[in-house]
């Protein structure tokens, strides 16, 4: 695991007052789940289940989907690495940039790992797998749904692992688990820790056929999910509670703050179908203004030149309140104005 992700504020202490780096919605009322978890605190002094089968069963009667079709895991990166351990050894194509725990938990069981370049793909073994972000991390793109359904079930003999974990913060549609339910190469990951807005809790899971799903229980480790994280899913999957009440209104938030950092000379932001946006600057260094926000401004943004493919001009934000979105545009003004004058 590289030391680099989003949302490092532990790293600093109380400087940070603005964290544009997690792509986590911030503004979500937990209120409800604390008070649920405040009762059943007492949890925490037993043994969780070794495999978290009731949240399981919930979680596969809220998709409507059968109940051997579903394992939940510590977040979406313990299910990153669990795919990744089943096929120790394959052949993996991770286009890119994405995010970077696929390659980290390929290279962990000895994948060949091939970055989509036409001349490698042609020899690549047969036992291959496509991971896919989608939403895309950091670039926020989301791939045509009927597109990519088309892609996996046209090509039966590659496995594809789907990760969107950002499903829930795009109005694009995205693969639902019911509707590639008599698809057998295909496994989607989701994040229950972006959805509810609990990135501390650590709960994910992984939709797939039996028998993919019954291969990976084998090999898992007993009690990675804590009681607590089982607990908090098992009142959020049944309550079905939203925690981005207004979706469509965050998201034209971001991309009033995509138009607003557009403005800025010097400054190329991707478009992105999400809450999240990647940025170019010619004006100065990723590292350096990073540092210079956190000190002049206490506004934490996310580093993306450890991204392969991405350099130390690249950064990503999130929307947060528009208040606090004019904030991060006059902050990225000032750090170019004092760039300028030094030089």
């Amino acid at each position: 695991m590289i030391y680099g992700h989003g949302d490092d504020a532990f790293r600093y202490g109380d400087k940070i007052k603005m964290n544009f780096s997690s792509n986590v919605y911030d503004g979500a009322d937990l209120s409800a789940l604390k008070e649920h978890l405040m009762q059943h605190f007492d949890v925490v002094s037993h043994y969780p289940e070794p495999q978290p089968y009731e949240l399981e069963r919930l979680l596969a009667r809220h998709l409507d989907v059968p109940e051997n079709t579903v394992i939940v895991t510590s977040g979406a990166n313990e299910a990153i690495y669990l795919i990744a351990q089943l096929y120790k050894g394959w052949a993996s194509v991770i286009p890119q940039p994405t995010f970077n725990e696929y390659e980290d938990a390929c290279k962990a069981y000895n994948h060949l790992i091939s970055y989509d370049s036409a001349d490698e793909l042609e020899v690549l073994p047969e036992d291959r797998l496509y991971w896919l972000c989608n939403p895309n991390n950091p670039t926020g793109n989301v791939l045509l749904k009927n597109l990519l359904s088309h892609i996996i079930r046209q090509h039966p003999r590659y496995l594809y692992v789907v990760d969107q974990s950002y499903a829930d913060y795009t109005l694009s549609p995205t693969l639902e688990p019911k509707e590639m339910a008599g698809c057998f190469n295909v496994m989607l990951i989701h994040s229950l820790s972006k959805k509810y807005c609990i990135p501390g809790l650590r709960l994910g899971y992984i939709f797939s056929s039996p028998i993919i799903i019954d291969r990976l229980r084998q090999i898992r480790q007993p009690w990675t999910v804590n009681a607590m994280a089982i607990e908090a899913g098992k009142f959020l999957v049944k309550n079905n509670i939203q925690m981005i009440p207004d979706l469509e209104g965050y998201l034209a938030e971001a991309k009033r703050l995509y138009h607003a950092l557009s403005a800025i000379e010097g400054l190329m932001v991707m478009d992105s179908g999400t809450n999240f946006m990647l940025a170019n600057m010619d004006f100065g260094d990723t590292a350096e203004l990073k540092n210079w926000l956190i000190e002049n401004y206490g506004i934490l943004i996310r580093d993306a030149s450890n991204f392969m493919g991405l350099d130390n001009h690249c950064f990503r934000v999130t929307a947060r309140t528009p208040e606090e979105d004019d904030q991060l545009v006059e902050a990225i003004k000032a750090y170019k104005a004092w760039k300028q004058e030094k030089q």
